[in-house]
């Protein structure tokens, strides 16, 4: 049972050949301080979050002036505002001065 053991502490210890994927392993899984691949990560992902927060605030934004417009529209074409009422609603819905 000693020799099988001593066998197993052996082969556990001894190095594998470091091929070109443990390399790539061993430098993506070392501390973030050491290794600039992982603060380069940790950047890209924060600059993505960023990215799409500010996205989705404009798709919000967008969705609320293009409905206004559609009720706006809608509210016209019933002829429950005038031409000059209607204008009005625009330039505010869309923030766009009136030419």
């Amino acid at each position: 049972m000693l020799p099988f053991l001593a066998t197993l502490l052996q082969a556990a210890t001894i190095p594998e050949a470091d091929g070109w994927w443990q390399r790539v392993k061993d430098f993506v899984d070392t501390p973030a301080p050491y290794s600039p691949f992982s603060e380069y990560l940790l950047l890209l992902f924060v600059l993505w979050l960023v990215a799409r927060l500010e996205h989705s605030r404009e798709e919000r934004k967008k969705s609320f002036a293009k409905q206004a417009q559609e009720v706006l529209e809608a509210k016209y074409a019933a002829g429950e505002i005038n031409r000059g009422t209607y204008e009005k609603y625009r330039q505010d819905v869309t923030m766009r001065p009136r030419h």
